[in-house]
């Protein structure tokens, strides 16, 4: 028998020992993404007369591992991600069966660097962020702990008013986006970097200082907002969506000269910009009640739109190539 056939035949052994096992769509992943998930799980259940789907939040990372732990009723449908499925995160997932996933990038989000109030904001370039929250900096010549106390000593054009900064929890998709795109991206700019071998240059350049300057995230947007009111001059790192909630109250520092909005996330300018996705397993498609239609209604044009309800809630609309594609992807997900 062809391998592909047999371990398709013993996933519909297995689903059909457990036919009545589940009949709700299970969706675990990213808290941030998952937040855009649950009006559509509203929706769903009132427009498709289904139960709405049983959401977790466990993170993008734990996420993959629980969506590619196999195939079957036990196991996920649906994982929500900020950021796409790495190649080992693929690997990992084929190793246990799990080889036909579609993956559906339905909108936008961004990272935002906020202060408290109305003031116009600074704009910083990822080069000085870099100088100012990463654990190793370059001087004299060699690597050394970064003990930069104020913005001035980055850069003598920034304030003098002393680092303090509100970033993501460690190990969170928020945490390594912001190690690809702030830390990643400042890094390349100290010519130093340039002399390591591949593993330091990836430890270094990702690694964030933890200290007074630097601190974890609250858990919740309402403390982290009372936080940067508490503390004058201090900076948090949040997600597109929270700004905009909060933006009576904060207000965003340009990134690179770039301020972040619709437009510029929508169309890539601004440079923080992350994903909002859905990886389904294909084969849970014909056997969990209702999961196709789940996925027509979040890639509808009354969700997805410019004027669509996940667009009210935060989310950044894909033009109108990036949500055709969504849908396409939805509706050959049963063929």
């Amino acid at each position: 028998m062809i391998p592909g056939r047999s371990i398709f035949a013993a996933t519909l052994l297995l689903f059909t020992a457990q036919a009545d096992a589940r009949e709700r769509i299970r969706i675990v992943g990213s808290s941030a993404v998952l937040g855009f998930a649950q009006p559509v799980a509203e929706q769903f259940a009132r427009h498709w007369n289904n139960p709405a789907p049983a959401l977790e939040v466990t993170g993008t990372g734990a996420g993959f591992e629980l969506f590619c732990a196999g195939v079957g009723f036990e196991h996920p449908d649906i994982v929500a991600a900020a950021r796409p499925m790495s190649d080992t995160e693929r690997a990992a997932c084929a190793q246990r069966g799990v080889d036909a996933i579609t993956e559906i990038e339905f909108g936008r989000d961004a990272m935002v660097l906020v202060h408290a109030g109305s003031k116009p904001g600074i704009s910083f370039t990822r080069a000085q962020l870099f100088g100012a929250l990463a654990a190793e900096i370059a001087a004299q010549g060699k690597l050394t702990r970064n003990t930069a106390e104020r913005w001035s000593d980055v850069d003598p054009a920034l304030p003098a008013t002393e680092i303090l900064v509100m970033a993501p929890e460690p190990n969170t998709s928020a945490a390594i986006a912001f190690q690809e795109l702030v830390l990643g991206e400042g890094c390349r700019a100290h010519p130093l970097i340039d002399g390591l071998d591949d593993v330091e240059r990836e430890r270094v350049c990702r690694s964030l200082r933890r200290d007074d300057h630097v601190i974890n995230a609250a858990k919740r947007e309402d403390e982290v907002v009372a936080w940067l009111e508490n503390n004058p001059n201090s900076y948090a790192v949040v997600n597109y969506t929270t700004y905009k909630d909060f933006a009576d109250r904060t207000a965003a520092n340009p990134i690179d000269a770039i301020e972040p909005s619709e437009e510029t996330i929508g169309n890539n300018r601004y440079p923080l910009v992350t994903g909002a996705y859905v990886y389904v397993k294909n084969r849970h498609a014909a056997q969990i009640p209702g999961l196709q239609e789940f996925l027509f209604e979040l890639t509808s044009e009354r969700a997805l739109a410019p004027d669509g309800y996940l667009i009210e809630q935060g989310l950044v609309s894909l033009d109108d190539r990036g949500r055709n594609r969504a849908r396409d992807k939805a509706l050959k997900l049963g063929l």
